[in-house]
């Protein structure tokens, strides 16, 4: 897998990244924490940029983008996490492309919230939120809990979004790592803190939520998917918080073994992506302290093994995601430690 880098912009503490579909053409979509912009591209070589937000009066501390199934140019994105100390007044916005411009709502507050996303499933959109903590005197401070928060959305995205918040579960200490996969064959939310992973399964006919626990060691994120294609997906963990682990978790004889780890030493790893490359199931990893590599884990089918392959050395990744677009697939990556938005072609 060789993949050229292009860079798209420049921007401070470049920390979160998606991309959407309007009118047919991908539009990537990246922001900063602290006082960040978020910004939008387009056109040739995703080139044309569209400001929705540059300063700190309009906000940012964007920490999540979330795109959904529906309404072209409509997505979900967080605002307010400027640090983690300064993040009080976070809270979760819908934005709408409407008549060729871009228009903001706001769907809830979350203090201190983190991460968030979307599960569509029969026509109905539900919200599953993580609050990293529960407040903070300083950076060190890990007293108060991080929360889980699930809630129904209009399955019409024009309908006022009027939310009532449900605390799914509590007690959840550097309640940091999120991402989507499937798990028992259900899209499902997998959360990660220091009381280890839990997937978390919107309501089925029962209308109850599930959740339950993976695993039950520390870990600060995680990603989920099948790299072998033997029906059972695989975890990638980072572990501790902002730690300097990184394992590819399979299930040997009836319980997860770590079967791979990256072969150079890094440390604050952060960015954690799974999905399908040019059709191979790939996981994508970034680390934010020297070296600071960006890499891609895949499963060699001929030689039955776990291999990495480098993006690009000394760029400290917050976060990066597989898209696929009429040209081919892409990683995008938030390269937050040289404050650069970036992508690279498969």
């Amino acid at each position: 897998m060789n993949l050229k880098k292009t860079k798209i912009d420049d921007i401070f503490k470049c920390y979160s990244c998606n991309a959407l579909e309007i009118e047919g053409e991908t539009k990537l979509v990246f922001a900063g924490e602290g006082p960040g912009v978020l910004a939008i591209y387009g056109g040739e070589d995703f080139s044309e940029k569209e400001t929705l937000w540059d300063s700190v009066d309009e906000c940012g501390g964007t920490m999540s983008i979330v795109t959904v199934q529906g309404p072209e140019g409509y997505f979900f994105v967080s605002k307010g996490f400027f640090s983690m100390v300064d993040s009080g007044t976070s809270a979760i916005y819908l934005v709408r492309y409407v008549d060729g411009e871009f228009v903001e709502e706001k769907v809830v507050d979350i203090p201190y919230l983190h991460r968030f996303d979307i599960i569509t499933k029969d026509e109905h959109r539900y919200l599953v939120a993580a609050s990293l903590h529960g407040g903070k005197v300083d950076k060190e401070d890990w007293s108060k809990p991080g929360k889980v928060y699930v809630t129904e959305l209009p399955y019409d995205l024009d309908q006022p979004m009027d939310v009532e918040l449900t605390v799914l579960k509590d007690g959840l200490y550097k309640n940091h790592g999120f991402n989507k996969g499937l798990w028992k064959g259900e899209e499902a939310v997998f959360i990660a803190s220091e009381s280890g992973v839990h997937a978390i399964v919107p309501p089925a006919e029962t209308g109850l939520w599930g959740i339950g626990q993976i695993f039950d060691f520390p870990v600060s994120d995680v990603a989920v998917i099948d790299m072998d294609g033997d029906g059972e997906v695989e975890f990638a963990l980072l572990s501790p918080f902002h730690g300097d682990g990184f394992d590819v978790y399979k299930k040997v004889d009836g319980s997860y073994k770590s079967v791979f780890q990256y072969e150079k030493a890094q440390d604050f790893y952060h960015a954690i992506n799974a999905d399908t490359v040019n059709g191979v199931p790939t996981f994508i990893i970034g680390a934010r302290k020297d070296p600071m590599d960006l890499f891609a884990v895949q499963y060699d089918q001929e030689s039955n093994c776990f291999k990495s392959i480098l993006l690009e050395t000394g760029v400290g990744s917050a976060n990066a995601r597989i898209i696929h677009t009429n040209d081919g697939d892409y990683v995008m990556a938030s390269n937050r430690q040289i404050d650069q938005a970036a992508i690279y072609k498969a």
